[in-house]
């Protein structure tokens, strides 16, 4: 063995020891630079590494840097769109540069990183699977021996490792910004839906906010257009408000306006198609200058509804500007649920009064609004509803057709009073279908948008069922502007339904469809706590709490619990190949598959992480699952993805765990079960279905 590759073996030693032993990634690539160093035999080093938003090459980490003072860095950034310096071409050309002398900088088009850069330099890119993320950059001084060819590869192996480590820790960095988000946004929204003053609870949020983001001022507003003799006024009103008064607010849009009218009359304007760049309206806040965000809010209402934040202008910011844009719009929605949800609920309560005023039947309407204002079931809402209707109108039946935008789909929901034959139901799904034709309904009602119909249990049980009804009464159901839905009655006697009977209906259609707008917005609140945007899967979060429950159910209860873990395979393949357009299109193809073979209400299927679901089998054996597995897999196998004039094929790798075959004390022993089939399922050849059958978990590090 020669003297050379001992000393490699040796740098490789050392550094493999300190990755074992740091927990600090960044204070680790800092020590295995000096390492480097030493190695390389170079008088200092550094690493430059990509921001994507301001498309430059930062100073990450560095030794015997000359920019270096005693008690932090100094800024370092090189454009990479624009500089001719040869980090810049490292990065982005992906090739390394051996610059054997750096003194007359005037014969190069290139320039080192440091103007006080004299001597031999080396430029290396740092490549992960093939993306560059940087640079490594080396300098030696003009009395020592020059950079060469030889360098290169002396330093093959090493740039590769430092590449990872970086990566490495900006994922977890990624990952825990996205948790504190993540955590806020929880923890703001739990505030909009505490019990207590709205107003109050408004101005807490308007704080927390100010708080989370650095915000300086902040308000929720409503402008409403005012008739004022032959002209058209608007009226704005503060709903609530951190550190803004009226007055405050005017001005701030004065100067606001002022400022959008100079910069209007200027040659550089700014480009109002470029998404990426969220527009700030720049005013003056007393003597200092700064900037506002405008989020509308989107709340039914004869009003508009905005979020209006400022902060004290920073120039070249436009990084944190997107992050603080991004989270607004995010915590908008939850602005506008909790004002829709909020309003909503003073409509319950003033109908609740309206009902106090009148005889049995308001009564009746009373008890009806204190039972749809304790679920938040739209299903139980209806039944509570049309149980308590029944004692107000006699009807044989009482039908709900209503758009559920959330679904994008049109449900009917039927309620008898007594049995119905199948006739019965044919007959009056076909009725309430063309009269609804006749509404100017939006969207149109289609058989694609239709789904099946829902018919509860009559609420007189009888032997007898009825084939047909004589008389109706219908009133179309609008939301917002549109008509949504239509409520229609239906009685089988010869007795007519009445205009008295009709003034009824509408009221009580008013009292139970504000109900029914509430629960929808609870639900679709719920819907995306709890799911994948991209899929429309159950996200990683709920999977968990589920697993849970049917873990502790399935124990006490002695039944079995089956786990799939399912990995499409060579994902990566189409992302690199094709672009992740039709990644994304692989991953909803897969899920609609899953969610058309799950067991309704039983089953549960979550996006587990990137390309990889997680199936929860209750009451499901091992045996069953690799069936159930072997069925959904085959399913992908014979399907195909269409782009352009190619047909695309995708096939799944499936891991199967049963807690009745190995025993498993805790959800991530059922996991890491499933998780080992599946990395056997892939180790075999990918494309099959593998389940786990041993009677313990060994937790091994097979990937």
């Amino acid at each position: 063995m020669n003297k050379n590759t001992s000393k490699n073996k040796n740098i490789y030693a050392k550094l493999a020891e300190k990755a074992a032993e740091s927990t600090d990634l960044h204070l680790l690539i800092k020590n295995i630079i000096a390492e480097t160093l030493d190695y390389m035999q170079a008088a200092s080093g550094s690493i430059m590494v990509y921001d994507n938003e301001e498309d430059s090459l930062k100073l990450y980490a560095s030794s015997s840097h000359p920019l270096l003072s005693k008690d932090k860095i100094k800024s370092k950034t090189t454009k990479v769109s624009k500089s001719d310096s040869i980090a810049a071409r490292v990065f982005q050309t992906g090739t390394p540069i051996v610059c054997a002398k750096m003194t007359n900088k005037n014969s190069s088009k290139l320039k080192a990183a440091r103007s006080n850069d004299e001597g031999s330099f080396l430029s290396i890119p740092l490549t992960l699977t093939k993306k560059t993320i940087g640079v490594m950059n080396f300098n030696r001084t003009p009395d020592q021996p020059s950079f060469t060819e030889d360098d290169l590869t002396k330093i093959s192996g090493i740039n590769t490792l430092i590449a990872s480590l970086i990566d490495k820790e900006n994922l977890l960095e990624r990952i825990e910004t996205n948790r504190k988000e993540i955590t806020a946004l929880y923890q703001m929204s739990n505030m909009l839906s505490e019990a207590n003053d709205f107003k109050g609870r408004l101005e807490e949020f308007l704080t927390k906010l100010a708080n989370e983001l650095g915000m300086k001022r902040s308000a929720i507003i409503r402008t409403i257009n005012t008739k004022y003799k032959d002209s058209i006024k608007q009226k704005l009103e503060i709903i609530a408000s951190h550190r803004l008064n009226k007055n405050q607010l005017e001005n701030m849009f004065k100067s606001a306006t002022e400022k959008i009218r100079h910069k209007l009359l200027e040659t550089s304007v700014y480009d109002a198609n470029n998404e990426d760049v969220p527009l700030t309206l720049l005013f003056d806040d007393g003597n200092e200058s700064s900037e506002m965000y405008c989020i509308p809010l989107f709340v039914e209402d004869e009003g508009l509804y905005f979020l209006i934040v400022s902060r004290d202008f920073v120039e070249d910011d436009e990084a944190q500007a997107k992050k603080h844009y991004r989270f607004l719009q995010v915590i908008s929605h939850n602005i506008s649920s909790a004002i829709t949800r909020e309003k909503m609920l003073k409509t319950i309560w003033n109908n609740q009064e309206i009902l106090r005023e009148s005889a049995e039947r308001n009564k009746i309407f009373f008890e009806m609004s204190k039972d749809l204002g304790s679920s938040l079931d739209p299903y139980i809402i209806l039944q509570k509803a049309f149980n308590q209707f029944n004692k107000v109108i006699s009807f044989t039946t009482i039908s709900i057709l209503l758009y559920d935008d959330l679904d994008a789909t049109y449900k009917l929901i039927v309620q008898p009073a007594e049995p119905i034959s199948l006739k019965y139901q044919n007959n009056l799904t076909e009725k309430i279908v063309n009269l609804f034709k006749d509404y100017p309904c939006e969207p149109i009602l289609t058989k694609s948008n239709l789904t099946t119909p829902t018919f509860f249990n009559p609420q007189n049980q009888g032997n007898k069922q009825i084939t047909t009804f004589k008389h109706e009464l219908h009133l179309p159901i609008i939301l917002g502007n549109s008509v949504k839905g239509l409520i229609h009655l239906a009685r089988k006697g010869d007795e007519e339904f009445t205009s008295h009977e009709l003034d009824i209906t509408s009221q009580f259609t008013g009292i139970f469809i504000t109900s029914i707008k509430n629960a929808l917005i609870h639900k679709r609140t719920e819907k995306l706590a709890f799911t994948d945007p991209l899929t429309e899967l159950y996200n990683h979060r709920f999977f968990q709490e589920t697993l849970s429950q049917e873990f502790t159910r399935s124990q006490r209860y002695k039944k079995p619990l089956s786990l799939m873990i399912i990995d499409i395979d060579f994902f990566k393949k189409f992302n690199d190949t094709y672009g992740h357009l039709v990644g994304d299109k692989v991953l909803k193809h897969v899920s609609a598959i899953f969610k058309s073979s799950m067991r309704d209400k039983i089953d549960t299927v979550a996006r587990y992480g990137g390309e990889e679901f997680g199936v929860i089998l209750p009451e499901t054996s091992l045996e069953g699952a690799i069936t159930f597995a072997e069925r959904i897999r085959r399913k992908v196998e014979e399907s195909f993805i269409e782009e352009g004039d190619k047909k695309l094929k995708v096939t799944l790798s499936i891991g199967v765990s049963c807690i009745s075959v190995t025993n498993c004390t805790k959800t991530s022993d059922i996991i890491e079960a499933a998780d080992q089939a599946l990395y056997k399922a892939k180790a075999e050849g990918r494309n099959q279905v593998q389940g786990y059958n041993e009677p313990e978990v060994i937790y091994e590090k097979t990937h």
